[in-house]
């Protein structure tokens, strides 16, 4: 079949006519005037269109409705679109005016409305159905019995005709002669009056017509303020609804009565009612039910929005979308965090109960197989340490379950280098330090578009599962929200004797033995056996060395390497051979106009250094020439040493508070063991808010088991198959150039902005203090320079002066 053609008119472009037997002039089933929706290759979208003729060359004549354009179509072509669907007819007739229109006669009228043991509201239902189904048997009779012999128009001669048609039949309605001479006009035509077309009464009447335009303009007024806030409800704008037509009534009742005073002044009678004029006459009253129902017909997606805001709107009318689809395990691979349904215990080196908190877990799950590749269950919030903790234990083959559980139908074989992670906008995946890591390592990052869960939905219901597989059946599980186990008096917390690592031990014998080897949603994929094939046929991506990947997951910095080391955090990191080996070989990549000026300044360079957060003892420098991490120890080992950098700011704080010496590494270490003291001392007696802060220096997140690499070669499988393993370099040193980062726009809007700029104000006032209290000498010989400037005279002052003297002398 050729393409849509729009011909020009073939009768005025001196085409030879084709004879009566090479055109096929077989009758169609088109009507003049009648309506067509078309695609034309021409448009990118259909076109209405209305048949006006057709030649006797095979050819149809349409009219664009839109610009008059007038469209040829051959014959066949027309015939090859109304089978393949790119030609359909309109019907613009209302329905139960065209005798073609269909309409199933409704199954209510046919049943019993007398039947015992139903409901008043369903008898009514069958009721009116049974008598509409009545109404439109008399009125087809009665229309078929008028075409035969007609009656006239007249209301006297039609109800005759009615009262001579139904006598002798057993129908217990009689119309009159208004709807018998409307349903002539709108049901069908003389011999063709099926019974679909009587029984049909949309369109006939419309339910706003019924009111007045007053009464309507009120509703419109009171659907627009509930709508349009949040707080207002339904009675109240029905209760306003009310009394605005309640003094509108008034209103129009007063006016008429002083124009019956005045007529009855002149002696004349009281208006009658259809003597009132219709802006006078008293307004009908709605139900509550109507006022109700035109409330719920202002119900949209704006209207909704505007009262409950956009998230509750697009949740409410949005469709949803799909989640990102994978190809193969480890393709893309979800991290969230969430807060435990449960309760934890910390216990002090006396096993004495110190503190009950609700830990955090970060979990990771294929999208692929819905394997879960890792999770970590830590005091702290949702940051980077835990993020990236997590990380790194994908990647590594988890032998902590394998030495537990063996490998159970592949339940324990969840590892791997992921190709991308799916993140959320949390401030820990946005930041600086999240993007360089997973930069370094070769891993995409796909950030979730804001405030819509369904994006990351795997790891969503990974949550759900757990809770309800795990959490929520344990003695400390907080199965409820928290107003209800408040209202069933519950207290888990009361309960509470485990630790952390005892909850992480039972949420991974559920994974392993439950969630791993059961199927799973509408697809009933099984984690353990969808990832096992993925492997068998595309491979495991791997990482060539762990341990070099360590040194690029922790939270990135921009530092400055002097001969003094780097400062980080009110830390020095130095050691005076490996600074020198780094100034000597970076120092020539240098910014010449970001070196100091002084004679006998140190050399400086900006590198990107890593930390490890639960680690301030020593800092990793990117060496961007020789393409590795190169380690500065902190010049004060005994007090870093397994120390975290948030505990050590604490200390520092708690020194200050308690004037304790903070100068020496000895020193330093004292005033860690009085904070260690004072707060286990303190827990039990400061208010619990403050207290479960604490917990993450109480028990310190580590590394679970598994984080040290042993090559293995493990017992085969008893399919006697076994994955391939794809090694994956680091691309951190494929790159060329220092890695550092551009500064990332500052988030929190208007608020961060100015708060910014106070903060700036505020250092800049406190730098201007301290060089005021650091150089007085230099500020007094200022101040002395500008009085002897003030006194200063010019030669001509200074001669006039003279002068004045001389004669003054002389004198």
């Amino acid at each position: 079949m050729t393409a849509i053609q729009i011909l020009k008119r073939p009768d005025l472009i001196g085409q030879q006519r084709a004879a009566d037997e090479q055109v096929d002039l077989t009758p169609l089933d088109v009507k003049i005037d009648e309506p067509y929706v078309v695609w034309l290759n021409d448009e990118p979208a259909p076109v209405t269109v209305e048949f006006k003729k057709f030649y006797s060359n095979g050819v149809l004549k349409f009219v664009r409705a839109s610009t008059d354009q007038e469209i040829f179509i051959p014959k066949d072509d027309w015939e090859t679109m109304r089978s393949d669907g790119r030609a359909c007819r309109v019907q613009v007739a209302g329905r139960g005016r065209d005798p073609k229109t269909l309409e199933d006669i409704d199954p209510l009228s046919l049943l019993n409305p007398n039947e015992p043991n139903i409901k008043p509201k369903e008898k009514a239902k069958r009721l009116l159905a049974k008598k509409r189904l009545d109404e439109a048997r008399v009125l087809r009779f009665l229309a078929v019995a008028y075409d035969e012999m007609p009656a006239g128009e007249g209301h006297v001669g039609v109800n005759r005709f009615i009262r001579d048609a139904l006598e002798g039949t057993n129908f217990e309605w009689t119309p009159s002669a208004g709807a018998l001479l409307r349903a002539l006009k709108r049901c069908g035509e003389p011999g063709n009056r099926p019974l679909s077309a009587f029984l049909s009464k949309r369109g006939q009447k419309h339910g706003g017509r019924r009111w007045p335009d007053k009464v309507l303009e009120y509703a419109v007024e009171m659907n627009t303020t509930f709508w349009a806030k949040r707080e207002v409800r339904q009675k109240e704008v029905i209760a306003e609804f009310y009394d605005c037509l309640k003094k509108e009534n008034d209103r129009r009742g007063a006016e008429v009565t002083k124009l019956n005073e005045a007529r009855r002044e002149k002696g004349l009678p009281d208006l009658r009612d259809e003597e009132i004029s219709y802006d006078l006459k008293a307004l009908p009253r709605p139900t509550r039910e109507t006022l109700r129902l035109w409330i719920n017909a202002g119900e949209n997606y704006w209207s909704y929005k505007t009262k409950y805001g956009e998230e509750k709107a697009r949740r409410r009318f949005i469709g949803r979308g799909r989640p990102i689809k994978a190809t193969r395990a480890l393709e893309f691979v979800m991290i969230d965090h969430t807060r435990i349904d449960a309760w934890a215990v910390i216990y002090d080196e006396d096993g004495v109960k110190t503190l009950v908190e609700r830990p955090w877990l970060t979990l990771a799950i294929d999208v692929y197989s819905r394997m879960i590749v890792g999770a970590v269950i830590t005091y702290e919030h949702p940051s980077v340490y835990s993020a990236l903790l997590c990380l790194r234990q994908v990647v590594r083959r988890k032998n902590f379950l394998i030495d537990r559980f063996g490998h159970h139908k592949g339940a324990t074989d969840g590892w791997g280098k992921p190709g991308t992670v799916i993140v959320d906008n949390g401030w820990e995946f946005v930041g600086m330090s999240f993007q360089v890591c997973c930069e370094a390592c070769g891993i995409d990052v796909i950030w979730a578009p804001v405030k819509t869960g369904e994006f990351k939905s795997y790891a969503e219901r990974a949550f759900g599962t757990l809770n309800t597989m795990v959490w929520h059946r344990l003695e400390e599980g907080i199965p409820f929200k928290a107003h209800e186990m408040s209202a069933l008096n519950l207290h888990p917390e009361i309960k509470a004797v485990h630790t952390k690592e005892w909850l992480l031990d039972k949420m991974w014998e559920a994974i392993v033995t439950i969630y791993h080897v059961e199927p799973h949603g509408e697809e009933q994929i099984v984690p353990a056996i969808r990832w096992r094939a993925s492997l068998l046929d595309k491979g495991r991506p791997t990482v060539d060395d762990v341990a070099e990947l360590d040194k690029v997951l922790g939270r990135s910095h921009i530092v400055l390497l002097t001969a003094e080391g780097v400062r980080l955090d009110n830390h020095r990191f130095h050691d005076q051979k490996t600074t020198t080996v780094l100034l000597d070989r970076l120092l020539r990549y240098s910014k010449k106009k970001d070196q100091r000026k002084g004679p006998k300044s140190s050399g400086t360079i900006f590198l990107l250094g890593t930390s490890d957060p639960s680690d301030c003892s020593f800092i990793l420098l990117w060496d961007f020439v020789q393409k590795k991490n190169v380690r500065l120890p902190n010049v004060n080992p005994n007090f870093s040493t397994g120390l975290s950098w948030k505990t050590a700011a604490e200390i520092k704080k708690f020194a200050k508070e308690q004037n304790l010496a903070f100068h020496t590494d000895d020193e330093r270490y004292a005033a860690r063991a009085a904070f260690s003291r004072s707060l286990r001392e303190d827990i039990p007696f400061i208010p619990y808010r403050d207290a479960r802060k604490a917990a993450t220096e109480l028990d310190r997140p580590q590394l679970v088991d598994g984080d040290t690499v042993v090559r293995v070669k493990g017992p085969p499988l008893t399919d006697g198959s076994e994955p391939m393993d794809i090694p994956q370099g680091l691309p951190a040193r494929e790159r060329e150039g220092d890695r550092l980062r551009e500064k990332a726009p500052r988030r929190g809007g208007a608020a961060a902005t100015r708060k910014a700029t106070k903060k700036r104000a505020q250092n800049q006032d406190r730098k201007n203090a301290e060089r005021g209290r650091s150089e007085p000498v230099k500020q007094i010989e200022k101040q002395k320079a500008e009085v002897s400037a003030s006194y200063a005279m010019t030669r001509e002052e200074s001669l006039a002066k003279l002068a004045a003297l001389k004669k003054k002398m002389g004198a």
